[in-house]
């Protein structure tokens, strides 16, 4: 068993005890603590100094989608040359602001105007979407059936001729009318 007795440690083994020295003060810190102040403490290292290479990353002009404070360096890209390259780069991001949302209207714009006139762009154009809200509150047709369907196909017989025949009776007639 080992026990703190007076700031040394004393380990007894069988007969025999044995006194250790008690570690110097400044390193009487519990693991936890040792842990906690490494963590604290910044550590420098001189390789990460001077791989830093200072490129200029940090947020400067106006915020992105700031659009009153991005309309004069916008503007400044047709009538202003720039001096460095970081007005350069504002320039070009203020604009971009502006492109994208002329873009997106121009777009929009022209499927406005000459829609797709396939029927997939009928269905599901937004121009659709009012008469599809109006079909919601009017009932032309009940939604499910009142009524049983009715067919005009003889099952059983269709059964009968696809089990012995393996085709129709009158489907190699339609292909040779169809070519």
């Amino acid at each position: 068993s080992s026990r703190f007795w007076g700031g040394c440690s004393r380990t007894t083994h069988s007969t025999y005890t044995f006194k250790t020295p008690a570690p110097p003060t400044h390193c009487r810190m519990s693991m936890l603590a040792a842990a906690s102040r490494h963590a604290r403490v910044p550590r420098s290292i001189p390789a990460m100094r001077t791989a830093r290479r200072h490129l200029g990353e940090t947020t400067q002009g106006p915020p992105p989608l700031d659009f009153s404070r991005n309309l004069k360096p916008a503007l400044e890209f047709f009538t202003k040359d720039p001096v460095s390259y970081t007005e350069f780069k504002q320039q070009c991001s203020s604009l971009r602001l502006y492109s994208f949302i002329a873009v997106n209207a121009g777009i929009v714009l022209c499927l406005f105007m000459d829609p797709p006139k396939s029927s997939y762009w009928r269905t599901y154009s937004p121009l659709y979407f009012f008469s599809w809200v109006g079909g919601c509150f009017s009932s032309k047709q009940p939604l499910f059936l009142t009524e049983p369907a009715e067919r005009e196909v003889n099952v059983p017989d269709i059964y009968k001729q696809l089990t012995l025949n393996r085709r129709l009776e009158g489907a190699a007639e339609e292909e040779e009318e169809e070519h």
